[in-house]
């Protein structure tokens, strides 16, 4: 199975690039794109695709969840 390359849609963060498995605490995590599809090189005169597009799975990490989110719903 191919390795996963979560970020989070809040922050971006790069330290669940190649994960197994979506670790615990993350939430609303969605596969946006296989991983061969995440590696691919990407033409710059093509706008259907950003060199930003690293990841094959977007969600909320545990921090931001904790920072932005659940705030709000306490509120």
């Amino acid at each position: 199975m191919d390795p996963i390359r979560l970020a989070c849609r809040l922050c971006d963060g790069e330290d669940c690039d190649g994960v197994a498995s979506v670790p615990h605490g993350w939430f609303d995590v969605q596969e946006v794109q296989s991983y061969a599809a995440s590696l691919q090189t990407v033409d710059r005169n093509d706008s259907r695709k950003s060199v930003f597009d690293w990841f094959t799975h977007l969600g909320i990490c545990p921090d931001c969840y904790e920072e932005a989110i659940r705030p709000e719903l306490v509120a």
